[in-house]
């Protein structure tokens, strides 16, 4: 049997968003996850009463919540760096971010704060199957997860029910929505940046979830004054890297039996998909908000020189505290001096595919095209 994954992102799901993600997979549940199935359902069911609670109670306050400082965007595909970028921006005191309570319990972090950060302090080692890096108590994690408690509208939930992998991965692109279910994700998002406001007494967000970058117009629309850092890295290396996590995603967190067809490359050809649109839309949107407001950041670059990058990055957008925050930063940089990559031998029919539908990434960023044939490891 399967065992249990006590880190999984639907434990703490609102109960009746649980029952709308059963209902709208017509509660498609392969017979070796009956037993997490259950076990989410009677999570979900236990802490629902709490959950009912926290709203009553925190709700009004939340509602009233102002963002006066519009947040901090970080935006790149996934495995460009934007999670380590996000770890050490986090470290600078004048930032708030999501952290693991107030995220993957969303719906129970202020009732029962204590309880969850307990529990969560014994799961956070299973939370990224896809590499070295290490989760605490204190670093940050994707707004999305804190979403997917309260809304079936989240393209991670392909990694659950990847028998509708095609329809999920569309949730990303929330501009392709109909104007009714987009309005519907823009007042949840909203609900979530409010309720992290709060719970972080207003400080600035710095946010990373990949999925932003489907849809930067929708966040823009909300927040017009948020200032975004695009992080951009060589793409065989990254999308080679994010097919192995969404696989090994996919392996711990997924409640039905895989697509039919070839998973290989039912994944591979959705990754490059996503990858396409994914930087097509963000270069459209920056042509039309004012320099002030980004810049772009090699992710190559700031593995070797982040102190540097960091400084840029303040400069360029105009974000004071540099100086206050960079022995923070530096003593953060330096516990990580022993952090290994992984490495991966690609095959040479991802180079092909790669190279025929993301020449217009390489031009913007210089990357070196590899020859057709080529195969080796990153």
């Amino acid at each position: 049997m399967k065992k249990l994954n006590h880190a999984h992102y639907l434990l703490a799901c609102r109960f009746d968003n649980w029952l709308r993600l059963l209902s709208e997979n017509r509660f498609n549940i392969s017979r070796e996850n009956i037993p997490e199935a259950l076990y989410i359902t009677l999570a979900s069911l236990g802490t629902f009463p709490f959950a009912m609670a926290e709203k009553l109670i925190y709700d009004r306050a939340i509602n009233n919540t102002v963002i006066d400082k519009h947040p901090i965007y970080i935006l790149g595909h996934w495995r460009t760096g934007t999670t380590h970028l996000q770890n050490v921006l986090s470290r600078d005191p004048q930032f708030g971010w999501c952290d693991p309570v107030s995220t993957t319990t969303f719906n129970n972090s202020l009732l029962m704060g204590p309880l969850m950060a307990k529990i969560q302090s014994g799961v956070l080692d299973q939370a990224r199957p896809m590499d070295n890096m290490k989760y605490g108590l204190d670093m940050p994690m994707e707004e999305i997860f804190a979403q997917a408690t309260i809304s079936d509208i989240a393209i991670i939930h392909m990694m659950s029910f990847p028998q509708r992998f095609r329809e999920h991965v569309p949730l990303g692109f929330l501009q392709d929505l109909p104007a009714h279910k987009r309005q519907r994700w823009m007042r949840e998002y909203q609900y979530v940046l409010k309720k992290i406001t709060y719970i972080k007494n207003g400080r600035q967000l710095v946010l990373k979830s990949p999925d932003n970058t489907c849809h930067p117009r929708i966040i823009h629309q909300m927040f017009p004054k948020s200032k975004y850092i695009c992080l951009h890295r060589g793409p065989y290396t990254t999308i080679f890297s994010t097919i192995n996590m969404f696989k090994k995603q996919m392996e711990v967190l997924s409640l039905q039996d895989p697509p039919s067809g070839a998973l290989d490359i039912v994944i591979e050809d959705a990754v490059i998909d996503i990858f396409r649109r994914m930087y097509t839309e963000l270069f459209d949107f920056l042509e039309d908000i004012p320099k002030s407001q980004y810049t772009e950041l090699p992710f190559e670059h700031f593995e070797k020189e982040p102190i540097d990058d960091l400084r840029r990055i303040y400069t360029e957008l105009n974000i004071g505290g540099f100086e206050e925050a960079l022995p923070y930063f530096q003593k953060y940089l330096d516990s990580q001096r022993d952090y290994k990559k992984n490495s991966f031998d690609i095959p040479p029919r991802l180079y092909k595919k790669i190279n025929e539908k993301l020449g217009f990434y390489f031009d913007r960023y210089g990357y070196e095209m590899a020859a057709p044939n080529t195969g080796g490891s990153v």
